[in-house]
């Protein structure tokens, strides 16, 4: 299999021990964030601190209070290959992570399902019905679903069967619901009703009926006419006696979609992944049986994960809540050096946005594009979030004794964006040692 990281366009919204807590915890949590004084700041210079450890702590000393992220900033520093914390403020008080919560979600699914991993999308025929199946693949498009269409349609004359009626099934994920902490804007643009059958990208209320649609009309092009209207729903029929298989299609694989949905922080993506997930670990595919597979995952990582609550795939949840601590473990796991880990995790590190040069890291965003943090680019690997009233960023970079450096910056409250990102990007840039 050939590894290549891919450049994404535009996008979506933008340890160990503990677990993740639920919606029973989320408000103590909530109040207890809030309530928490902000934590000393604290630089190991011992314990095998190298003197490019030292000067990172000392300057981020000095710059992390002047970066303009207000008094709800959190932040930590790692040497990524010992675990050795750098520096740290505040690292152990929960945050709204936005969307540097996809690091918690891409970890877990190539984890459980592993990079190479496909999804199908099936045709089956009964009784003159054709049943367009949704298997939950995150990149299927209008190409291939027609392709996949005129598939169907050869398969229909080859065995000299007729075409009466068209429906989608999309019951691999039950019905769409709310994450808690999803506001009600948030549908159709932010992100889509999360289902089974979806074209990536389609910012729709019922996705699996647009899909069926696109179905529809590549069936008709291939010269089999469906009634019109919209395609109804119904759960196809087992394979068997005289339910037939016309067609299939598999995914990408797994790889190609996580560096996807981490380049452009896609959040329909990245609630799908959550969900198959927490079906490859039997538990229903909902933002409960997803966050428990997450919790699950990043327990055998030893990732911290006390203070951290999690709702959703995305990070959109407004009661989502993660560390400095996590984030930074989590980033640091992109560079892990255990052979068995890099196997799983690899894609990780090519799908982080490059500073100054892809994803939402992209200097036409105007990230890493001024000084004092344009010497970092090409340099900083990083995911970004924002939400209107939280900014993050977390990744790796290596420093200046050629050691690769986990770390977690994330401020939370009335912070303009630009000043924001600003001062998160020149934070990194000091991470990288080159300013």
């Amino acid at each position: 299999m050939v590894k290549r990281s891919l450049r994404g366009g535009g996008g979506g919204a933008g340890g160990v021990g503990g677990g993740l807590r639920f919606a029973a915890t989320s408000l103590a949590l909530a109040v207890a964030a809030a309530a928490a004084p902000t934590a000393a700041v604290r630089a190991d210079a011992a314990g095998g601190a190298d003197s490019a450890d030292r000067t990172i702590a000392y300057r981020l000393q000095q710059r992390f209070p002047q970066a303009g992220l207000g008094p709800g900033r959190v932040g930590q520093v790692l040497d990524a290959a010992s675990g050795r914390t750098v520096w740290s403020s505040g690292a152990q008080v929960g945050r709204m992570p936005a969307s540097t919560a996809k690091l918690a979600t891409a970890v877990t699914a190539l984890t459980v399902l592993g990079p190479g991993n496909t999804e199908r999308t099936r045709v089956v025929y009964a009784d003159g019905t054709v049943y367009l199946v949704g298997g939950g693949d995150q990149g299927l498009d209008r190409a291939g679903l027609t392709r996949l269409a005129g598939d169907a349609a050869q398969a229909l004359t080859s065995r000299g069967l007729a075409l009466h009626d068209l429906r989608v099934d999309d019951s691999l994920f039950p019905a769409p619901s709310p994450a808690p902490g999803w506001q009600p804007g948030y549908y159709p643009y932010e992100l889509a009703p999360v289902r089974a059958l979806a074209l990536r990208g389609d910012r729709v209320d019922d996705t699996a009926v647009t899909a069926g649609g696109v179905f529809a009309h590549g069936l008709a092009a291939a010269g089999f006419a469906v009634p019109p209207g919209p395609v109804r729903r119904a759960v196809a029929p087992a394979v068997g006696g005289g339910v037939q298989l016309l067609a299939s299609r598999a995914s990408a694989p797994l790889w190609n979609t996580v560096e996807y949905m981490l380049k452009v922080s896609d959040n329909n993506i990245a609630e799908g992944l959550l969900r198959l997930s927490a079906l490859a670990k039997g538990l229903p595919a909902t933002w409960q049986g997803g966050t428990a597979t997450v919790r699950q995952v990043l327990d055998g990582y030893r990732v911290p994960m006390g203070g951290v609550a999690l709702f959703d795939g995305s990070g959109l949840s407004r009661q989502d809540r993660m560390t400095a601590a996590a984030l930074s473990g989590l980033a640091a796991l992109a560079v892990d050096p255990d052979p068995a880990r890099h196997r799983m995790l690899w894609p990780l590190l090519q799908g982080l946005p490059i500073a100054g040069r892809d994803g939402t890291l992209a200097a036409r965003l105007h990230r890493f594009d001024t000084a004092p943090s344009s010497c970092a680019a090409g340099l900083v690997h990083a995911k970004t979030g924002t939400l209107h009233d939280s900014t993050a960023l977390a990744g790796v970079a290596r420093g200046s004794d050629g050691r690769w450096k986990a770390f977690a910056f994330v401020e939370n409250g009335p912070v303009g964006k630009k000043q924001a990102r600003k001062g998160l990007d020149g934070l990194a840039a000091t991470v990288a040692g080159c300013w």
